[in-house]
């Protein structure tokens, strides 16, 4: 009878951690589910036809959300800036690599975005809406 019992309990506590593993992955999984507030773009900077220039030349962006951009330096021969002064985002980015800018888009409106390195180059603008 103690094994029948013993046995009875085992079960309940296999069933338990089970639950509780269970529990905690459809946590894991939802917890990345609410990714909806963040939006993520992709913008370059470095040579294009005829100079040097950001691109896309629009990016968009919703207002109240955090941002990320990955930004790409696609030169070869020297470092390239990304910065946008309304909401304080500056970062020199080596040739050939991407780095990824974060901020919260806390305001409306139509922002410059421009390589603070190399002032001829063509900017962008950050549509927040």
């Amino acid at each position: 009878m103690a094994a029948l019992m013993e046995g009875e309990n085992m079960r309940s506590s296999r069933r338990s951690v089970a639950l509780v593993s269970l529990v905690l992955a459809a946590a894991t999984v939802l917890g990345g589910c609410g990714d909806g507030e963040t939006d993520r773009l992709k913008a370059e900077d470095g040579p294009v036809e005829g100079g040097n220039a950001i691109t896309p030349a629009k990016l968009t962006a919703h207002e109240g959300r955090e941002v990320e951009i990955a930004v790409t330096n696609t030169a070869k021969d020297k470092q390239h800036g990304f910065k946008i002064d309304d909401f304080e985002v500056e970062e020199v980015i080596d040739q050939g690599k991407t780095t990824t800018v974060k901020f919260k888009a806390d305001k409306a409106g139509t922002f410059k975005v421009y390589c603070h390195l190399h002032p001829t180059h063509k900017p962008a603008e950050l549509v927040v809406s």
